[in-house]
């Protein structure tokens, strides 16, 4: 905050420029090509239902268990479709707060047209997002001053950030929120920048005790939807930001230089945001189009997948490429293929995959 003769100036959020966004060639060209790809698929919808449903129930998995792992939150595969399938009951800490996850994930997914973006509705998400677990802070916005770490791969944590002081988060996610809102009605820049900078912002407030990361990335779907951007419905965005995991802590770290002094450049994480939504959208597409070569048998079909990926494949990865078939079915064909000697297996157990045999 900045402070002048013993009065805060209180952090303020200026979503009719976004700080003045210098609008750059790579940010221009990645929400033309979003743009028209969203027209392209949109017209999917009512062609491949059946095929659309598998995606989605494929994301929903991917979505729940990137977001967890992000924060160090895992279980096994096994155990997670139960979870997401409701056909057990969470065993652990970590599996209570993943199904705190699916249960807002799967509300978000059914009822974004209704939920508006405010205070409330964010305490109210929040709240169930821990009700499995024994926390006492579930919808309740942080008391005490906390800091945002920066967990790395070989288990060492840097502080990022020092978010603005406890008592203060309540107006400022209701200031942010009341920012968004008429930057959306005013329609002056593309909903999904505000879509970016609404979660940049949400994470550097950092309102919760626990809970952030998962809540930005719920909200990040949120208002994708309610922008009429819905590939987070189809392929799991939160999965491609795990994948990117450095590069993403990256662009929020550069973002956040002078944030407290209302002067933070955007750019970064925005840059890094629609990149993220580009690669989705093309993943989507892709998995689209391959519904049109039905007409191909699918071990052809499957063969196909194999030699365009460039590097073996799980029998989880080719029934998400080829939505189409069930994994029965992609099974029966790799036995074929197999047998015809035609692709090789590498790797035993759950890291069996398939590729090209090498000659």
């Amino acid at each position: 905050m900045i402070k002048i003769k013993g009065v805060i100036n209180i952090k303020k959020f200026d979503y009719k420029t976004l700080n003045g966004l210098k609008y750059t060639n790579s940010l221009v060209n990645k929400l033309n090509q979003i743009y028209n790809l969203r027209g392209k698929t949109d017209s999917y919808e009512t062609d491949y239902q059946d095929t659309l449903d598998r995606l989605v129930e494929v994301a929903k998995i991917q979505s729940t268990s990137s977001s967890n792992r992000i924060e160090g939150i895992y279980t096994t595969d096994d155990r997670m479709n139960k979870i997401m399938m409701n056909k057990t009951q969470p065993r652990n800490r970590n599996e209570r707060e993943i199904s705190g996850y699916r249960d807002v994930l799967k509300l978000i997914h059914e009822q974004y047209d209704y939920i508006p973006i405010t205070v409330n509705s964010i305490l109210e998400m929040h709240k169930q997002l821990f009700a499995y677990t024994e926390s006492t802070w579930g919808g309740k916005f942080k008391d005490s001053n906390n800091q945002i770490v920066t967990k790395y791969t070989d288990g060492t944590q840097k502080v990022r950030f020092n978010p603005p002081a406890a008592y203060l988060t309540p107006e400022l996610v209701r200031n942010l929120c009341d920012s968004y809102n008429l930057a959306v009605q005013a329609g002056e820049i593309s909903p999904l920048l505000l879509s970016g900078a609404f979660i940049f912002d949400f994470v550097s407030i950092h309102p919760f005790r626990d809970g952030n990361g998962r809540m930005s990335r719920l909200l990040m779907l949120l208002t994708m939807y309610k922008a009429g951007f819905d590939v987070g419905k189809y392929i799991s965005i939160e999965k491609s930001i795990e994948d990117t995991k450095p590069a993403y802590y990256e662009a929020l770290k550069d973002s956040s230089i002078n944030w407290m002094e209302n002067k933070n450049d955007y750019l970064p994480f925005l840059d890094y945001f629609l990149g993220v939504v580009l690669k989705d959208y093309r993943d989507f597409n892709e998995r689209l189009s391959m519904v049109n070569q039905s007409d191909l048998p699918v071990d052809k079909l499957v063969m196909k997948t194999i030699h365009q990926s460039l590097k073996p494949l799980s029998i989880k990865e080719l029934t998400n490429l080829i939505p189409q078939y069930s994994e029965i079915t992609i099974r029966r064909a790799i036995k074929k293929l197999r047998d015809d000697d035609k692709i090789a297996k590498y790797g035993n157990a759950r890291a069996t995959k398939y590729g090209v045999r090498k000659s």
